[in-house]
């Protein structure tokens, strides 16, 4: 009889899809905007031990599609080891995702066309990250014609990097600024990061671009926005009752928070024009987390779910109201984060104490979580972070449903989302 070979281990390499900003410093090592990765990253505890275990891990993106493997780590920054240094990326399929994709270019190609510029040889970035005033635009063209040399335009974006326009709105007010003979203008994505120098960063990445000097945004002084700037800002930023909001109710089971979420629903329905949506936490899991259970990972995936139809509604000037428990802050931050690049964000912490959601326990779950029979149940074996700075906190002990639809409504009307019941009708 033949031999029969032994089974050899798959080497199918784990898949990993990280957070944005991780995507984002992959880009930039491969495209030669970053000679290294400098940044520290946070990775999940499985990631970094498969990378300790000599494990390739490859990267992909948003769509599913793998765009880097990276096979070493080392530990790095103030919170051991899970925050690690990716030393070197490995290109597997070219970046597709992302926002301003089509505009585009490589460090190369900006290069080559610094190199047939009018005036080729030292070349002074501009990085871009907030609005800038006519006063300020001028002072840059000044300094700029001063040095004699080329003028590069960064219109600099990232994830975690808290922007007053949206990416492409960005581009387009930079992209307009770039009106001189052999003026360049490029939008990059250079995300924010823990333990990482952001300034440093950036002019890692304009030196990578093909600078020889980068400029420091002179400081802002009372004046009006540039043109290009008050443009998109006007068209970024309607006033609050056209804006889009995501009202996000947290607490605990029992707590009150889709009773309150609906009638406030009702409510805003029936006395605005406002289009309203409504994401139950319970009515979620049934449908769009069919499928996930109550793990960590799984109720974070869930609550990330919420957020990105959420913030597709705020986006378009929708009223979102979600309520699901959202036990952990670090998942609400990143709903916040990604709602506030599109809208705004409202955060209610429903504050009922355990007793009163116990005592109440409409659907048996308290009894059951307390005989054993559901594991990480929220409040008893499974852990609350109580929200430090909700927008509004509401205990409903003892208080009447309208009345607690009462204090969010206060709120909306006194940010200027709501013009009032009269006006709306």
């Amino acid at each position: 009889m033949p031999e029969t070979a032994d089974p050899q281990p798959s080497t199918t390499p784990f898949r990993w899809h990280p957070p944005q900003p991780v995507l984002e410093i992959a880009e930039l090592v491969l495209t030669g905007a970053l000679p290294v990765a400098p940044a520290i990253v946070e990775v999940p505890d499985e990631i970094a031990d498969r990378l300790a275990g000599g494990e390739t891990i490859e990267i992909e993106d948003a769509e599913g599609t793998p765009v880097a493997g990276v096979t070493e780590a080392v530990a790095g920054g103030d919170e051991g080891a899970e925050s690690l240094v990716l030393p070197e990326f490995t290109p597997r399929r070219p970046f597709a995702h992302g926002p301003v994709r089509a505009a585009r270019r490589s460090p190369a190609q900006v290069r080559e066309a610094l190199a047939s510029g009018p005036a080729p040889g030292a070349v002074l970035a501009v990085p871009v990250t907030d609005l800038l005033t006519a006063e300020q635009v001028e002072e840059i063209r000044r300094q700029v014609q001063e040095s004699g040399a080329q003028v590069l335009w960064i219109a600099v974006f990232g994830a975690g990097r808290k922007l007053p326009l949206p990416a492409d709105g960005l581009w387009r007010a930079v992209r307009d600024l770039a009106t001189e003979p052999g003026a360049q203008a490029v939008p990059v994505a250079v995300p924010r990061l823990p333990h990482t120098e952001d300034a440093s960063l950036i002019t890692s990445v304009a030196r990578g671009y093909g600078a020889t000097d980068v400029l420091t945004v002179p400081p802002a002084s009372p004046g009006e926005l540039h043109p290009s700037f008050a443009r998109e800002y006007t068209r970024a930023v309607p006033p609050p009752h056209r804006r889009g909001v995501t009202v996000f109710f947290t607490g605990l089971s029992g707590s009150g928070k889709s009773t309150v979420a609906k009638a406030l629903g009702e409510r805003l329905l029936d006395r605005t024009t406002r289009t309203v949506s409504l994401l139950d936490g319970d009515e979620v899991r049934r449908m769009l987390s069919a499928g996930l259970t109550f793990s960590r990972a799984d109720r974070d995936l869930n609550i990330r779910r919420i957020g990105f139809v959420a913030a597709e509604i705020s986006r378009h000037g929708g009223l979102a109201i979600c309520a699901p428990i959202a036990p952990f802050a670090s998942v609400r931050a990143e709903v916040r984060a990604e709602v506030e690049q599109v809208g705004d964000f409202v955060l209610v912490h429903i504050s009922t104490p355990l007793e009163e959601c116990e005592r109440r326990d409409r659907k048996g779950l308290y009894a059951k979580a307390r005989r054993g029979e559901i594991p990480d149940f929220t409040g008893i074996s499974s852990p609350y972070d109580v929200p430090a700075d909700p927008e509004l906190r509401i205990d409903t002990t003892g208080i009447s449903i309208d009345a607690a639809v009462d204090q969010v409504w206060a709120l909306l009307t006194d940010r200027g989302y709501l013009t009032g019941p009269e006006k709306d009708r």
